[in-house]
């Protein structure tokens, strides 16, 4: 368990941090999961946009 000291001492370091590299520090508290779950939505748009692509495809051939 951290005191309240090294408990400011953390926070004044931290607000260093995000004035030094606001947005390294922008990134770094969405965490991981962000990126992964950005990457994960641009895959499945672009999966839904092949596959209305290949319907209407599919019905412009059999009209």
């Amino acid at each position: 368990m951290l005191s309240s000291q090294e408990h400011q001492r953390l926070a004044d370091i931290e607000q260093h941090f995000r004035a030094a590299d606001p947005d390294l520090a922008r990134l770094l508290s969405a965490g991981p999961h962000a990126q992964r779950i950005r990457r994960q939505l641009a895959a499945a748009l672009v999966s839904v946009i092949a596959g209305v692509l290949l319907v209407a495809l599919g019905v412009l051939i059999l009209s």
